[in-house]
């Protein structure tokens, strides 16, 4: 089955968490699908993705991150992940991600700030299993009838560890 690429508020009025958590869903939804250009049409043109690597880390510029991209680095990203030559995914990822305890942090007529934990499975035919978990920091804003994600934080229990090949987004 697949999933409808886009999400239509019930209302221009303020959202409320329930549409907030299907709109972050349909992300996960779309990762799970391996569908890179429909998940990166989520961001904003002003959007990041950031996977701090360090717990409490308050900014990408003073501290290494596993993942920093902006929309044109998220652009490459996909381009790399839908080569039918990348080595690294040579059997491809298969993956799923389980999300819950979803939370409006913040909302205001410009922005929505919602966290949720989340489980991500990875499985590749001849590879170990890898499990990741934390918790997702998103920030929304209204574009047409939908919205954009202007930044998506996650925040990996275990990001000061060492991972080899991270190739997937979480």
């Amino acid at each position: 089955m697949t999933l409808a690429t886009s999400f239509k508020p019930a209302s221009r009025s303020t959202p409320g968490l329930d549409e907030l958590r299907t709109f972050v869903e349909l992300e996960a939804d779309l990762l799970d699908e391996q569908r890179f250009t429909d998940w990166l049409a989520l961001y904003a043109e002003d959007g990041a993705y950031w996977v701090p690597a360090k717990h409490g880390q308050q900014s990408w510029l003073d501290h290494v991150s596993l993942f920093y991209d902006e929309k044109v680095t998220m652009t490459t990203r996909v381009q790399r992940l839908q080569h039918p030559m990348i080595h690294c995914q040579e059997p491809r990822s298969r993956c799923v991600r389980v999300l819950s305890g979803f939370r409006l942090e913040q909302g205001d007529a410009e922005l929505y700030r919602v966290s949720s934990k989340f489980v991500m499975l990875e499985d590749r035919p001849g590879a170990e299993r890898r499990v990741f978990g934390g918790r997702y920091l998103h920030a929304l804003r209204r574009r047409d009838d939908s919205f954009e994600i202007v930044q998506k934080r996650v925040e990996l229990t275990n990001c000061d560890q060492s991972f080899p090949m991270l190739t997937q987004p979480f």
